[in-house]
């Protein structure tokens, strides 16, 4: 299929650029297709076929069937939805560090009477803020670009997003946990305020991922 793609968008005068644009994906996505990196999602097909004015039977070439680009395109799909979670939880990670270890010295400042500390604990709970802004950000606007591309992996898509849910809550417990710890209260004070907090965090997740579920 990649000889083919190249020598027909070749025949017809347009660059990698100019075909990107028809099927509103990016120039790299093309290259790939020509180098044989990866294959075409099945969603683009008929619009590629339409695009280099030729049919599908003859852009399907014997050794390419569709149940083959199908499985790259699923692996490829995969891999990127992988790797944006990994960017996502390691921001989220970074956040989580910021915040617990800005409660830390915060707490030296209360209990030494340091206010040298203060500016430092807070500017380390703002960057954690930022960091989660951050991740939040990263992970919409990557999501929002792998939805278009890869269309018909609403699979993958949910998938990641309940794996994300699943490893961001652990990190939710560790804030909490430090922020309880840390806040002066009695054993028993702690335990209540650290369920009651961690069963109000599971409710949001819960539906979170109850949601994510029942979508489209």
């Amino acid at each position: 299929m990649k000889d083919l793609i190249v020598k027909r968008r070749k025949e017809l005068g347009m660059t990698q650029q100019q075909l990107a644009e028809k099927l509103n994906i990016s120039d790299k996505v093309v290259s790939k297709w020509e180098t044989g990196r990866s294959l075409p999602d099945t969603s683009l097909l008929a619009r590629l076929a339409d695009v280099l004015e030729l049919s599908c039977d003859e852009l399907l070439r014997e050794s390419d069937t569709a149940a083959q680009i199908d499985d790259a395109t699923r692996r490829e799909a995969s891999a990127a939805y992988k790797n944006s979670c990994i960017v996502t939880m390691a921001l989220q990670f970074v956040a989580a560090a910021f915040v617990v270890g800005g409660r830390i010295v915060l707490d030296r400042v209360y209990y030494y009477g340091d206010g040298s500390l203060a500016a430092a604990a807070y500017a380390l709970m703002a960057l954690g803020a930022l960091c989660e802004i951050a991740a939040i950000v990263f992970f919409l606007v990557k999501r929002n670009v792998l939805s278009v591309r890869y269309s018909a992996r609403t699979d993958l898509d949910k998938k990641h997003i309940n794996l994300l849910l699943f490893c961001t809550y652990p990190l939710i417990l560790a804030v909490i946990i430090a922020f309880v710890m840390l806040h002066g209260l009695s054993s028993l004070e702690q335990l209540i305020v650290f369920l009651i907090a961690a069963a109000i965090a599971l409710l949001l997740f819960a539906i979170c991922f109850i949601l994510n579920k029942r979508r489209k």
